[in-house]
């Protein structure tokens, strides 16, 4: 742990972030840095790919800041290209998406109001992140990567970009329940045993919430050098329909039809060879590969924080 009395501020704005409510951000943004005697530079994204880009430009120029200005998708960007650039620049989050899952974990960045005091007077402590290997390729993550319903959700919500946060990851649960066929999967970890079974959702975190309200790994803290795993067995409509509103309120874990584990690394495999359809902090990926392996790499990175007491909050 230790102050950080930035000097200079390199901000990762998404304009796309919150549908649409990145670019009505941006004065707010700039009145708020300059209140807070904040010297800063703006660079606003301009795709998919953009922000990693920007950020691994931006740790190898030895900047001492990089805030990210966007959700979940823009953070994960970001937190990727300073990963993979070697250099350690303190990662600052202003929230402007929709689900905001990473920053429930972070103290005093849930509101910008608030992100914004944490960026002038915050301390910097350690974060985790993990990352996925596979056959020809790697990526990190900060939050949570899966596969099952948490996919079709994904693919849901795209059309729902309309409605509120909350409400919008729950009707597009509600359509993916609906849709959504179990697949076989096989998850095995170093230290325990394997899960070998049709599944609705295996979810690998390291924060606690998934999709804006889904405290899917309650218990999980993001900066003891461990992952979390849930996983919820093949289930019938009914029966998806009553532990659902569980897995909101994050009491699911006693539930017959749930494996919860903790681990430093976790390997998930499909039957027969079928590729896998993921998610990574909500951006889809799919792989051309049976198989991948996630492992935590403890404090990789650095972020800003609240001086409040070291408490995580996983309420959504």
């Amino acid at each position: 742990m230790e102050d950080a009395l930035p000097d200079h501020v390199y901000v990762i704005l998404n304009p796309a972030s919150g549908a649409g409510a990145g670019r009505r951000v941006r004065s707010e943004l700039e009145g708020a840095l300059r209140e807070r005697g904040i010297d800063f530079r703006i660079e606003e994204t301009r795709g998919s790919g953009h922000a990693t880009d920007l950020a691994e430009a931006a740790a190898q120029e030895g900047t001492p800041v990089v805030a990210v200005a966007g959700g979940d998708g823009t953070i994960h960007e970001v937190a990727n290209g300073l990963l993979r650039s070697g250099s350690a620049p303190v990662l600052s989050l202003l929230p402007i998406g929709t689900g905001n899952d990473f920053v429930k974990v972070v103290p005093g960045t849930r509101r910008r109001p608030e992100a914004y005091d944490t960026l002038a007077h915050g301390l910097v402590r350690p974060f985790d992140a993990a990352v996925m290997r596979w056959s020809g390729g790697e990526e990190f993550f900060v939050n949570a990567a899966g596969t099952g319903i948490d996919v079709e959700v994904v693919h849901q919500i795209e059309s729902l970009r309309r409605l509120p946060g909350a409400l919008m990851y729950v009707s597009g649960l509600a359509r993916a329940l609906l849709r959504y066929r179990p697949v076989h999967l096989r998850v095995t970890r170093p230290d325990g045993p394997s899960i070998d079974r049709r599944v609705m959702l295996a979810a690998v975190s390291n924060g606690r919430c998934l999709g804006g309200a889904f405290r899917l790994t309650p218990q999980a803290e993001p900066d003891d050098g461990l992952l979390d795993l849930c996983v919820v067995s093949a289930l019938g409509l009914g029966t998806a329909m009553r532990v659902a509103p569980k897995v909101l309120r994050g009491t699911h874990m006693e539930h017959p039809s749930v494996t919860m584990a903790r681990g430093a690394a976790f390997e998930l495999a499909t039957e027969g060879g079928e590729p896998l359809m993921l998610q990574l902090d909500g951006e889809l990926r799919r792989l051309d590969v049976d198989r991948v392996r996630i492992e935590a790499v403890p404090g990789a990175l650095r972020v800003l924080t609240s001086r409040e007491p070291y408490r995580m909050d996983g309420k959504g």
